[in-house]
């Protein structure tokens, strides 16, 4: 059975993908950083933008557990 058809409603998803794109976004910042540190001319844009990705995705999904882990309670 689809995880979709489990749910009661869309509104019960919205916290679950949020945390998945949280997850997507902070391992894309960590990649984007491994890859700037071993670049030999380390541009500075693409160091920026791993951070930026990284905590934005951090920030993600610690708010979506966060709404995930009220919901159940």
């Amino acid at each position: 059975m689809k995880m979709s058809h489990r749910l009661e409603s869309v509104e019960a998803a919205r916290p679950v993908w949020s945390l998945v794109v949280g997850v997507l976004l902070t391992i894309v910042g960590v990649a984007l950083w491994v890859y700037a540190s071993n670049a030999l001319p380390a541009s500075r844009q693409v160091q920026s933008l791993a951070v930026a990705s990284t905590l934005v995705g951090l920030f993600v999904a610690v708010y979506a557990g966060r709404e995930v882990v009220r919901k159940r309670g």
